[in-house]
């Protein structure tokens, strides 16, 4: 297991975006937030994550934005030389684990009340019809 592990919970900023490099592997990403500072000092600031292979091929449609999600992966900063010959770095997590929110396709929307019913208010009192035959 390696030492450079981060774990991180969050909306996400955006869709995943899937690519397919030339050699046919597959490249997810999408960004998370991460907050520090409190009040008027904090601040957010935004972190890549990326999937490969089969994991970001499978997965990448169920990462929409909004949705919680946690990653566990590798710490890294991606560097690269911009069109104007400056530097550019980005923080970035390489995710190995990831949970995702449940899919919503499966369940069954509630039924809506039409005009005119009621329904009584749930208690979350326990029911008070207890038999006198308790043993204790």
């Amino acid at each position: 297991m390696p030492i450079n592990t981060i774990t991180i919970s969050g909306n996400v900023g955006k869709d995943a975006a899937l690519r397919v490099t030339p050699n046919g592997k597959h490249i997810a990403t999408f960004s998370l937030p991460a907050k520090s500072g409190f009040g008027d000092n904090e601040k957010t600031s935004w972190l890549q994550c990326k999937m490969f292979g089969a994991m970001a091929e499978k997965l990448s449609a169920s990462i929409l934005k909004g949705a919680k999600v946690t990653v566990t992966g590798e710490f890294v900063i991606e560097e690269w030389d911009k069109n104007d010959s400056s530097r550019a770095s980005i923080p970035t997590i390489l995710v190995r684990d990831i949970d995702l929110p449940p899919k919503q396709n499966g369940q069954q929307p509630r039924p809506q009340q039409q005009a005119g019913q009621s329904t009584p208010p749930a208690s979350n009192e326990p029911p008070m019809d207890f038999s006198d035959d308790i043993p204790f």
